[in-house]
């Protein structure tokens, strides 16, 4: 991994949000971790994908009720989709250290990726370390590498795959979660490293949490619907909800940081050091969009992620809290005229991804000439 430093300069707005955010919490009396309604939200996620596998799974062995291909379909597709909740809103503000004031809890909510089936100590270094340190920055943050298939940054190699990109980005999306479970997170564990970051020695505890999260995955998810539905029913419905799934995640954090308008450095091509001509905090604001931020419903849903600016400014702060501190967010950004950028709608923040894909996808030889 190359040494990456920030401008030094220009510090103030840094200095200024954090205490601004800080007596806020103060003022109020609030922690600025999860509160009751998180907890009941992560309850009721969790109660939504469980009851939809053993109604799936077992509704046929134990009460002798065949559900119509339809009603299956509707769930499959319901169950990926809080799957998808479950990583934002209790998976993701849990691993920050947001979900709760306790740690220990923190740590086995941060479980809820291993749920899922991918493992939380190798998300950790590469989210919280290097994507929100190195946002959009080629040849650190892992979030924008992924070759050879797409191209998210202008810093990437080009190919004639990209020019259409786009219009077949939304199939790797939907099996992206696939990728992840049985690949990604394997060439993590043998490779000991996240992109181009080495990884400290793993632990004896995170060594049987690994292996054991691979095969209670195989077990719950893979055999146990083989053995009460069959090998065809198991690989529809594998496939469906896992699609759904890897589109509802792969989108909702595209949205904040692949589209139009952000900006993007470039530690591929400078050696062991690489210098960012701009203070960390005013770098995040560049590369980073709100969107749809008075939706009441996509902030529940979501888990705030719509909030992305606030976010990476304050991951440390539970999502629950981001719509409040949103206003001294922009108010102090714009005392210090720095950008907050946001799209008013989820449809205008999607729209503007695609477009992104798109121009990305040119070649930018032709562009230049």
């Amino acid at each position: 991994m190359p040494q990456i430093t920030f401008a030094t300069n220009n510090r103030e707005f840094h200095k200024d949000i954090s205490e601004a955010i800080k007596q806020y919490f103060k003022a109020n009396g609030k922690s600025q971790r999860g509160n009751t309604s998180l907890f009941l939200k992560a309850f009721f996620m969790y109660a939504v994908v469980i009851s939809i596998y053993l109604t799936l799974v077992f509704s046929n062995a134990w009460f002798g009720i065949q559900l119509p291909n339809l009603v299956s379909i509707l769930m499959l597709c319901t169950m990926g989709t809080f799957m998808a909740f479950i990583g934002f809103n209790v998976m993701h503000d849990s691993c920050h250290g947001a979900f709760s004031n306790n740690s220990t809890i923190n740590e086995i909510f941060g479980y809820s990726l291993n749920f899922l089936g991918a493992d939380c100590y190798y998300w950790k270094v590469k989210h919280n370390v290097l994507h929100h340190t190195y946002t959009n920055i080629d040849g650190v943050d892992d979030d924008i590498f992924k070759p050879p298939f797409l191209r998210m940054s202008p810093n990437q190699p080009y190919n004639s795959m990209h020019k259409n990109q786009h219009k077949y980005m939304l199939f790797l999306y939907g099996i992206s979660t696939l990728f992840w479970i049985f690949y990604m997170d394997f060439n993590k564990y043998f490779t000991n490293k996240v992109h181009t970051t080495e990884l400290p020695k793993m632990s004896l505890k995170n060594h049987l949490i690994f292996w054991f999260t691979k095969i209670y995955f195989i077990a719950v998810w893979v055999i146990t619907p083989i053995v009460f539905l069959g090998v065809s029913k198991f690989l529809i419905g594998f496939f469906l909800y896992n699609f759904v799934m890897g589109i509802v995640m792969s989108v909702v954090f595209q949205l904040a940081h692949i589209v139009q308008g952000v900006d993007f450095a470039d530690a591929q091509n400078l050696g062991n050091i690489a210098k960012i001509e701009e203070d960390w905090a005013i770098f995040q604001m560049k590369t980073t969009f709100d969107f749809s931020p008075n939706s009441k419903f996509l902030t529940w849903a979501l888990g705030g992620l719509n909030f992305q600016v606030e976010h990476h400014l304050f991951p440390k702060v539970s999502h629950v809290h981001y719509p409040a501190i949103r206003p001294i967010v922009k108010e102090i950004c714009k005392n210090h005229n720095v950008p907050h950028n946001e799209f008013k709608s989820f449809w205008l923040a999607v729209k503007s991804h695609f477009a992104m894909m798109a121009q990305l996808g040119e070649n930018p030889k032709l562009v230049s000439a």
